[in-house]
């Protein structure tokens, strides 16, 4: 592997253990304010994995592969047809990018709340995939 795709995947791997890691925090014993902070720092730090991820798996295709390709849903497209990621992956990357762009538009708290939700839901699909980079 080139110095940036490995860079880029030690940074991945700790921006993933960085977000797991937030999401153990127990918001039950916080008060409303230091809860709200934590949630948003969440939705930041999944924000910041899906970018990563993708801008890795970029670097990756172009180094490995010898494909240029400049949006995150090209990217993930083509990872998955080279046969690195299964179908049920594809799709929950695919739903994280559709989550990370609605994200700088949720502005009522009742999304903000189900986006906050979400975004659990993908730590271990984040970690699958950087499990599979070489």
């Amino acid at each position: 592997m080139e110095g940036r795709l490995i860079y880029l995947t030690q940074q991945l791997e700790r921006a993933i253990k960085d977000f797991q890691g937030s999401l153990e925090i127990d918001l039950s014993k916080l008060d409303t304010r230091t809860v709200d902070a934590v949630k948003n720092g969440h939705i930041q730090k999944f924000e910041f994995c899906i970018e990563l991820l993708w801008k890795t798996l970029k670097v990756f295709l172009w180094e490995i592969h010898g494909f240029d390709l400049s949006s995150p849903k090209a990217v993930i497209k083509k990872y998955f047809e080279l046969g690195h990621l299964d179908y049920p992956t594809l799709e929950k990357l695919l739903e994280a990018i559709e989550l990370r762009n609605s994200l700088s538009h949720i502005y009522q708290k009742e999304m903000f709340e189900e986006a906050h939700f979400k975004i659990k839901e993908f730590a271990p699909v984040f970690e699958q995939v950087i499990s599979k980079l070489p």
